[in-house]
């Protein structure tokens, strides 16, 4: 065996083992690649949601003791963004809300973040221990959204 083919066959090992190495560097690199693309993925989710969430009220409502015989229904805002048209729906069963007293308050034209509105409730020995009560808003996500309040005395 002369020096030649020991140096030629050095020099394919060599480029052997390069190629082999590239190969499983190629892989890693295409596995991390993989993960930066689900990463923005989430991103771009997380950024969509945050958006979406920033343009959404929040309204729901409280009944509230105020003294021994005084009860008040406060409807409250606690989204980002501020609801419009809030409007608030009794069912027949209602008998802790007089209707003339929400007429007088709503339909609101807009109920800002942080914003409420207290109507006078009328708890007595015969009310109901549980009664449902709907308010409806628009925001910038969308029309007619809604939310159906359990009110326990």
């Amino acid at each position: 065996m002369e020096i030649s083919e020991f140096v030629a066959g050095l020099a394919f090992l060599i480029s052997l083992l390069a190629y082999i190495e590239t190969k499983r560097a190629n892989r890693s690199q295409s596995r991390l690649t993989d993960r930066e693309v689900e990463l923005v993925r989430i991103q771009i989710q997380t950024a969509q949601n945050e958006a979406k969430r920033e343009k959404t009220a929040a309204v729901s409502a409280r009944l509230n003791k105020v003294d021994k015989s005084s009860w008040k229904l406060r409807v409250f805002n606690t989204g980002p963004a501020p609801a419009l048209n809030v409007r608030l729906v009794l069912d027949e069963q209602n008998s802790i809300i007089q209707e003339n007293s929400a007429s007088r308050k709503f339909p609101m034209s807009k109920l800002e973040k942080g914003q409420s509105v207290e109507l006078a409730a009328f708890v007595h020995m015969q009310s109901n221990p549980k009664e449902w009560l709907r308010i409806r808003w628009d925001d910038p996500s969308g029309k007619d959204r809604e939310n159906r309040i359990e009110i326990t005395i």
